[in-house]
């Protein structure tokens, strides 16, 4: 192995795939809003949960338990997600016909392409995972004090984990991806791989699911009891299959070197058995990639020609972009259904208990604030999914080396806004309307309140469209290599999600302060608010349609 020859190849990757951050305060600021109003939030939610999962199971007996619950879980995600990232990366990128005619080995190029993937997709999972051990080492420190809490091989166990709990399942998907691409050679769709990770989300669905079965009311109390126990099919089923794990959890919660060593020296030798594969098998696999673009060419069909308005050709276009990318289609079109699902899940499940139970009898006895919270709550929906989905965020990114195409179609610059901002109104509102249905259903709500929220989730979303797009026509990233690329290295996604964010924070102030201080009736208060929304959605909507328009004018 020649490390410095892959760490230059890192380098070239890194320079090549990632959009740099534009010179400008405006980016700088929105860059720490988005840090600290997202990433820091976020931990805190993660850490809290392990906290209160470890105390919990101190009194069960296995206080390392919620620990390890929470490194498995993002173990899978790392597993499912990593999938297909690794087989662009690795086989798909634009950048592999480049790299192949160089003088350097297959397998230093598949070593150089695993470090920087894992890297790129592990930033925010290493974030969670510092919050999961800080969480339960402040949980352990009440119990025994900081000084047994904080045992100096246990900080190290931690530290060690934080950076390499993603190690071993992106090892997995790559290994996978070459025997995949190695031995299925015949294989002359792509359809295939972009299946696996479909199916391994489903496998590790239904896995949960059976291991839930039969345990009776299921609430957090009663999967802390589980967990408690070690009953649980489904941590013992990742147990097995991300198996170093659990010596991870012993060397943190025992402060044993020996688990400590057991685990780095898997890590290591997983990474070894990896460069064999790459050398055995990496090879062939481009070999595979390569025919599968040759054959996609030779199969190309094509469709009759119609006659379509400027506008619905765009939007068709527009449509086609995102649904048949499955990089786009899975980041930017189906991840919008978590947002009814996990309603519905957070609602049904908890209806008739805890907090939520609380609440839900509030709403339905009339009580104002209750209103005026869930208000405020589906108006964030609306915020943060359209941010999240990232469609209007990456409106000019998705153009790539393209881009300047938009100047010289033979089509209005307004007439190309306006699709692509029509196909994340097509895509997510809907979804949102969906949301709003299940949401009123189990809060009780009337056909009225799930109208009014309807018309101001609208508002929301159409205003983040119009800041998501302004941001990206100011700086688009169109030097990407693949789709992931211009997902993972857009900056423009992130900072539409921070402004978001700060939407969400002047609204629910807003909303605070004509409640709380001015004391406004509540139909009084639900007029003003949905002016207010309205007239900034319509104004910054206006605005930003000419801005955009000038900036397209200004791009190469």
């Amino acid at each position: 192995m020649n490390p410095a020859g892959i760490r230059s190849l890192i380098k070239i990757l890194y320079k090549n795939t990632q959009m740099m951050l534009p010179k400008r305060t405006l980016y700088r600021v929105l860059a720490a809003v988005a840090v600290f109003g997202i990433l820091f939030p976020c931990g805190v939610v993660v850490g809290f949960c392990c906290f209160v999962m470890t105390e919990a199971l101190i009194l069960a007996g296995n206080p390392g338990g919620g620990m390890l619950f929470a490194m498995q879980i993002l173990s899978v995600f790392s597993m499912v997600f990593g999938t297909w990232v690794i087989f662009s990366v690795l086989f798909f990128s634009s950048d592999r016909e480049h790299f192949v005619t160089l003088p350097i080995p297959a397998h230093h190029l598949m070593m150089a392409k695993f470090i920087y993937a894992y890297i790129a997709e592990s930033l925010m999972e290493c974030f969670m995972l510092a919050a999961v051990f800080i969480g339960y080492f402040i949980a352990m420190a009440e119990e025994a004090g900081w000084a047994a809490a904080l045992d100096p091989i246990s900080v190290i166990a931690a530290i060690s984990g934080t950076l390499l709990i993603p190690l071993v399942p992106m090892v997995y998907c790559t290994v996978f991806s070459l025997v995949l691409m190695a031995f299925l050679k015949n294989v002359r769709s792509r359809k295939v791989f972009d299946q696996v990770s479909t199916a391994l989300l489903v496998a590790f669905v239904a896995l949960f699911l059976v291991s839930i079965k039969g345990i009776g009311e299921i609430n957090v109390e009663t999967y802390v009891e589980i967990l408690g126990s070690g009953g649980d099919l489904f941590l013992r089923t990742l147990n097995l299959l991300f198996f170093p794990v659990p010596w991870l959890s012993e060397a943190v919660g025992r402060g044993s070197v020996g688990y400590l060593a057991a685990y780095l020296g898997t890590n290591a030798g997983l990474v070894l058995i990896l460069y064999c594969a790459g050398k055995l098998w990496y090879q062939e696999g481009l070999y595979t990639a390569a025919a599968l673009g040759s054959v996609k060419k030779a199969e190309t069909h094509y469709e009759r020609i119609r006659r379509y308005t400027p506008f619905v050709a765009c939007l068709k276009k527009e449509i086609h972009v995102l649904l048949r990318t499955k990089a786009f289609a899975n980041n930017c079109v189906y991840v919008n259904l978590i947002w009814p699902a996990g309603a519905f899940l957070l609602l049904h499940f908890t209806k008739e208990q805890g907090n939520m139970a609380e609440f839900i009898r509030l709403y339905r006895m009339g009580k104002e604030r209750a209103g005026f919270l869930l208000t405020l709550v589906m108006i964030a929906i609306a915020f943060i999914a359209t941010a999240m989905n990232s469609i209007a965020s990456t409106a000019f990114t998705r153009e790539g080396q393209h881009l300047s195409l938009l100047k010289y179609i033979p089509v209005s610059y307004r007439t190309q806004i306006r699709a692509k901002a029509a196909v994340s109104l097509l895509f997510t509102y809907p979804v949102l309307l969906l949301t709003d249905g299940i949401v009123c259903y189990y809060m009780g709500a009337t056909a009225r309140t799930g109208l009014f929220f309807a018309v101001l989730m609208l508002a929301a979303h159409v205003l983040s469209i119009a800041i998501g797009m302004r941001l990206d026509s100011t700086a688009p990233y169109v030097t990407w290599d693949d789709e992931y690329s211009a997902l993972r290295g857009n900056i423009n996604t992130f900072f539409n999600m921070a402004v978001m964010m700060i939407a969400v924070v002047i609204v629910g102030g807003i909303g605070y302060w004509l409640y709380e201080f001015l004391k406004l009736p509540m139909g009084i208060y639900h007029i003003v608010l949905f002016i207010v929304l309205m007239g900034t959605s319509v104004g910054v909507a206006l605005i930003a349609s000419d801005e955009i328009v000038e900036n397209i004018s200004k791009m190469e």
